[in-house]
């Protein structure tokens, strides 16, 4: 049996995290199971994901990372205490306030610099370790952990995460491997580190359309009982990425030109109260539900009548790809890897990142019932999910 030890920041709802569980689930339940011991290390073992994690999968611990990037607290002292994690808070604020920092650096790599002294090197070894997360899962996967190979992944495109690439540079050059989830991600970073092209690999988020459905009974939205109108619905972080008040824009819009419709949004994040603000003042907000986050959203995505991805910026949305199963009509934003998982016309329908075009663009969709018809019945007939990329994964990150 070979032992793999994974690290990840956190499991809350997220792309990175639900393709982790994704992951761990279909090999929990796989003919690989037998063959592979699996250590997991969420730095800040939070988020509605860490119930649903399998039982085969043994959780391990750093003090001195819970503390990393977290919100101090008395609980936190109490519970987690070190001598090197308290030395490191204490480097970490006077160099934050001092500014000792190298220009250019974000604010992961700042504080990975600032902790990297206090962070104690990991005992057990591995024959393969992988981090599942860019930024310090990354870092102490490289700095902290001996395995005789080392997988990283990107999550998104690498420009857009304003990392500093000449600190990158050495732990992306001493890996075995780099992952990201699509083609045009891979770009991303291959233009940044040509050097390593020969290294950098493509797979797609594990997405179980067996699961997902089964999941999809498990209730019916009571929000959706008394809608008069179009059921739409968004799922998403409420942050600048996600492109919420865009959304709410295109809502203010919608609603002047008389459209019947009710836009509910699945997610929560630190632009809540910002949002919460502009929806007030759109005077969207009896047409526009933010709604929190949902552990199981499938229900939502099954019963909605368009789904809308408002984004700025994504790597390979697993919104989409989980639409997709259930053959909703779909209406998304051209961020540079939307054409990763729609096909304008075919799979769904791409709009300009403005308010003006996703008004519009929704608009046509919902006025339009021909486009919806033929965009269902295209996705009728296409592969729901890809449970059998597991191999791939496998033949990648541990053979």
């Amino acid at each position: 049996m070979r032992k793999v030890l994974i690290a990840i920041n956190n499991m809350r709802i997220g792309g990175a995290q639900k393709s982790l569980l994704s992951f761990l689930q279909e090999l929990s339940v796989s003919e690989y199971a037998a063959d592979y011991e699996i250590h997991l290390l969420v730095m800040d073992p939070v988020g509605e994901f860490m119930r649903e994690l399998p039982d085969n999968v043994r959780l391990i611990s750093v003090p001195e990372l819970r503390w990393l990037g977290g919100r101090m607290s008395f609980r936190l002292i109490c519970s987690f205490f070190s001598i090197r994690a308290l030395l490191g808070e204490i480097c970490w604020v006077l160099r934050k306030k001092l500014d000792l920092f190298p220009k250019g650096l974000n604010t992961e790599q700042k504080l990975w610099q600032s902790w990297r002294p206090f962070i104690p090197k990991w005992k057990e070894k591995y024959d393969f370790a992988i981090s599942y997360m860019d930024g310090p899962p990354n870092y102490w996967l490289m700095d902290k952990v001996f395995s005789q190979k080392k997988v990283l992944w990107v999550h998104s495109e690498y420009q857009k995460q304003k990392y500093d690439s000449v600190f990158d540079r050495s732990y992306f050059g001493l890996c075995d491997a780099v992952v990201t989830i699509s083609e045009n991600c891979r770009s991303c970073i291959v233009r940044e580190f040509p050097q390593l092209e020969n290294k950098v690999y493509v797979l797609e988020n594990i997405t179980s359309s067996q699961s997902i459905i089964h999941q999809s009974k498990a209730y019916v939205p009571k929000e959706f009982a008394a809608v008069e109108g179009m059921k739409i619905l968004s799922v998403g972080r409420l942050n600048h990425q996600k492109g919420v008040d865009i959304a709410i824009e295109a809502a203010r819009l919608l609603k002047e030109r008389g459209e019947a419709f009710q836009w509910f949004v699945l997610g929560d994040g630190s632009e809540r109260a910002r949002l919460e603000q502009q929806l007030e003042e759109s005077g969207a907000a009896e047409c526009f539900k933010l709604l929190g986050s949902k552990k199981n959203p499938y229900p939502y995505i099954r019963e909605c009548d368009i789904l809308v991805q408002p984004s700025r910026v994504e790597g390979r949305s697993m919104v989409l790809d989980e639409a997709k199963v259930f053959c909703r009509p779909i209406v998304a934003t051209n961020y540079t890897t939307v054409r990763d998982s729609l096909e304008h016309g075919k799979s769904g329908w791409i709009v300009d990142m403005t308010p003006e075009a996703l008004c519009d663009g929704i608009a046509h969709m919902m006025c339009d019932g021909a486009l919806r018809k033929s965009l269902t019945e295209y996705l009728e007939k296409q592969p729901k999910g890809n449970a059998e990329e597991l191999k791939k994964y496998i033949d990648l990150m541990m053979k």
